[in-house]
């Protein structure tokens, strides 16, 4: 049987592994970028290593005979979902979920403006997003969104370089975060902190950040009620205990200011963000000035090649997976972008199980047809081979107490090949 898989984050790993398990199964995992692991590389926070371990579990997947890696090709672009549908007994797509949801206010387009896939992109090196030129002189920074990813971007502004020592962050973006003017890091939620979507540990991390003390917009008297409420999840009782640790942390110069039951309103400026207007539970309208707006509030799928959305427009239209003729779906590509890495493990072997059940064998020499398409596009495209190589360099470029220094130019990575 011979399996393609569209995108290379954990959804595609996680079913690569499954199908792999049989060595009578082939598989291609085809990639638009020149590098491997799609969320785990440019999602994860630079600063959590211990979670992008999980990277290695993926590359013994890509060390089997039977699984193979197609980087730097773009389905849809560079090659047609049909041509692989022709020639795959199936073709799973795992693409992931990659373009922002909207707050659907005016303003939103103002340079200074940014969807939080493009600015966590901007932070991991991710080649669509690595010449954003993020403003770091505003005094003000405004997270909008209650959720890990709003968590992870503030870290990432509040952090000093000697914080950030065992990351992965690039030696530009290190320096550019090191002389940041920001001074007050806003993380604005539209409901109350029992609403806020963050785990524990991510939320715990406040707790040590050097420079800038947390403090908590929300009546401590009213958080407390909402502690010793006896119905109240496990969860989130955990969540509102740590908000309570900061109310009693010392005040430093600079701080993250966790603003609930604000609603933006307008983004105002000219050309240029100027700052947002918010409303509060009692419809007074509040200002915030800032040259930097961060919109954490969600990720939705890009459209593909014609295939047909849920109604949610967030997720390609499925049926637990199956999409039509031997095309399926799985990960954030098939369902809303909520949970973690781990989430998607459950749901690609799912898939998977679909698709071994329904699928006939009959297409043969998929792997030597796409490699002759690829020269017939005059395409050029990485192997794991490469890929390790470029992994080494990488690690071996390294500043001194950091991890790697990401390649984010597919051209750069070519031409280090070419001397490799």
């Amino acid at each position: 049987m011979n399996i393609a898989i569209i995108g290379s984050g954990p959804s595609a790993f996680y079913a690569a592994q499954s199908f792999s398990n049989d060595d009578k199964v082939n598989v291609d995992i085809i990639e638009k970028f020149f590098a491997p692991y799609g969320l785990v590389r440019y999602g994860v926070a630079p600063d959590h290593q211990k979670t992008k371990n999980i990277i290695k579990l993926f590359n013994r997947v890509l060390e089997k005979d039977n699984v193979n890696f197609f980087g730097n090709i773009n389905v849809s672009k560079d090659i047609s979902l049909d041509f692989l549908s022709k020639n795959y007994d199936a073709v799973l797509l795992a693409t992931g979920a990659s373009e922002d949801k909207l707050l659907n206010i005016n303003g939103e387009e103002k340079v200074g403006v940014y969807g939080s896939a493009k600015f966590v992109g901007w932070y991991n090196g991710n080649p669509e997003h690595s010449d954003l030129e993020p403003n770091l002189n505003s005094k003000n920074a405004i997270i909008i969104g209650n959720g890990n990813v709003a968590l992870d971007c503030a870290r990432i502004l509040a952090k000093t370089k000697d914080e950030l020592h065992g990351s992965d962050i690039s030696k530009k973006n290190l320096n550019l975060l090191s002389n940041s003017k920001i001074d007050k890091i806003y993380i604005i939620g539209r409901r109350g902190p029992k609403d806020a979507k963050f785990t524990i540990s991510e939320l715990r991390e406040f707790k040590e950040v050097k420079d800038y003390s947390t403090l908590i917009n929300f009546p401590r008297e009213t958080l407390k009620k909402f502690i010793n409420d006896s119905t109240i999840d496990t969860r989130v009782k955990k969540n509102l205990e740590v908000f309570d640790e900061f109310y009693d942390k010392g005040k430093k110069t600079k701080e993250i200011i966790f603003d609930f039951f604000k609603y933006p309103i307008e983004i105002y400026g000219e050309q240029k963000a100027e700052g947002i207007k918010l409303k509060n539970q009692n419809g007074e309208l509040l200002d915030i000035k800032s040259n930097l707006i961060i919109k954490a509030i969600g990720y939705k799928v890009k459209p593909f090649d014609n295939l047909h959305m849920d109604k949610s427009n967030n997720f390609l239209s499925n049926n637990d997976g199956h999409i039509n003729k031997n095309i399926f779906t799985t990960g954030w590509a098939s369902s809303p972008s909520v949970g973690v890495i781990g989430t998607n493990k459950g749901r690609a072997l799912e898939t998977v199980k679909k698709i071994l059940s329904i699928t006939i064998h009959k297409k043969k020499n998929s792997t030597e047809k796409l490699k002759e398409k690829i020269i017939t596009n005059k395409l050029v495209y990485i192997s794991k081979e490469q890929w390790k190589t470029l992994d080494n360099i990488e690690e071996s470029n390294a500043m001194p107490n950091f991890v790697r220094e990401k390649f984010n130019n597919v051209n750069i990575a070519l031409d280090i090949l070419k001397k490799n």
